[in-house]
């Protein structure tokens, strides 16, 4: 790669200021190992984690913005397989830590255990700018935005909450999946219904819950229901995963799995069986480990104020369902709404501002550069 290509980037700014996330400048070439892969990158999109990232202070000045990408690949790393230069992919890594990498760059180094190759090429044009219907992937926008809600997923069902990945053992099995609406949701129930087999219980407001049954939801709930947790204790789940991920949410499916012989419980806070109040139960209640898609690339992370690093029984299944189960179904995946800012780094400062201040809801927010 020539050294006379600008590799233009998003760095942050670390204010809290709303439309100062970031400011736009030349990035440094970060080289890809042998175990790597380097794309030029296409579409972006933006996840809650993004803005959390400054506002909880675990950012620096000056890191390079951004979790989820998507581009063409123009250098595969000697140790890799199953990718050649030109696949068109998606990725997702840690951004908004490091001063030489991250999602919101021109040129970016990815890894193979969160990166998705897709079989069928998309248009090169740019969606113009607009919302869009959720959807097959078949846009660099809409490939950017499924990468680190698939990776979250997979981590949790088939690493922590070991569910089988066997569909005829499952279709006696329900989960319940808490925020069904959101774009990981979204995602969350196909995975659930589509490669598990399971029986899919999901809490959403009712004017999505048409959707929600057309993509594989047995039963939606609306969450704001006086009797939610009345209406959830008749079912025996074997699992559930609160997507939305706050004390009171993580505890109404606690509540609501009262009733359950004996059910694995996920949260993407980090929640354990000390932040709730376990009550009295009929069955056995299991806490999984918490659910932190970085470390699905394999390496020790330092964050939140822990350190991090994935087991190797744990890696073994995660691999298995992203590079096993996940390839079969990804033409079949739909993505959430889409909502296509316009070009430019500058537009994850709108983005930023859209998802901190809850102005977008079961959509994500994308951009090209």
């Amino acid at each position: 790669m020539s050294d006379k290509i600008p590799n233009t980037a998003a760095f942050i700014t670390n204010s809290k200021e709303d439309g100062q996330f970031v400011t736009v400048g030349e990035a440094p070439y970060t080289n890809p190992s042998d175990d790597q892969l380097l794309i030029k990158s296409i579409a972006y999109a933006v996840n809650p984690t993004d803005w959390k990232h400054v506002e909880y202070g675990f950012s620096q000045k000056g890191a390079i913005a951004g979790s989820d990408v998507s581009g063409v690949v123009e250098f595969v790393g000697a140790n890799v397989e199953g990718f050649s230069k030109g696949d068109f992919v998606s990725s997702f890594l840690h951004g908004n830590t490091k001063p030489d990498r991250g999602a919101f760059e021109k040129f970016v180094v990815i890894d193979p255990q969160v990166t998705i190759k897709y079989p069928k090429k998309f248009p090169v044009d740019a969606l113009k700018v607009g919302e869009y219907p959720a959807g097959e992937i078949k846009s660099f926008e809409g490939a950017a935005s499924v990468t680190l809600g698939l990776a979250t997923v997979g981590l949790s069902f088939a690493g922590n909450m070991k569910i089988s990945p066997l569909k005829s053992g499952n279709s006696d099995k329900y989960i319940l999946i808490w925020g069904g609406a959101t774009a990981t949701g979204i995602l969350a129930i196909q995975i659930a219904k589509h490669i598990y087999g399971l029986n899919v219980v999901t809490t959403a407001s009712p004017k999505n819950h048409e959707f929600l049954k057309s993509i594989g939801a047995d039963h939606t709930i609306n969450y704001r229901d006086e009797d939610v947790i009345t209406r959830l204790n008749k079912f025996d789940f074997s699992y559930a995963f609160d997507i939305v991920a706050s004390k009171e949410t993580f505890q109404q499916v606690i509540d609501a799995t009262k009733n359950s012989k004996h059910v694995k419980v996920d949260n993407l806070l980090f929640l354990g069986e000390k932040d709730v109040s376990i009550g009295d139960r009929s069955g056995e209640l299991e806490f999984v480990p918490p659910t932190l898609a970085y470390v699905a690339v394999g390496y020790k992370l330092d964050a939140y104020g822990h350190t991090w690093l994935i087991d190797d029984d744990t890696s073994k299944r995660y691999k298995e369902f992203w590079f096993e189960l996940l390839p079969n179904f990804i033409n079949d995946l739909k993505h959430a709404k889409l909502k296509v800012l316009k070009p430019g780094f500058e537009s994850a400062n709108e983005a930023i501002d859209l998802l901190k201040h809850d102005k977008v809801s079961a959509e994500k927010v994308v951009f090209r550069s």
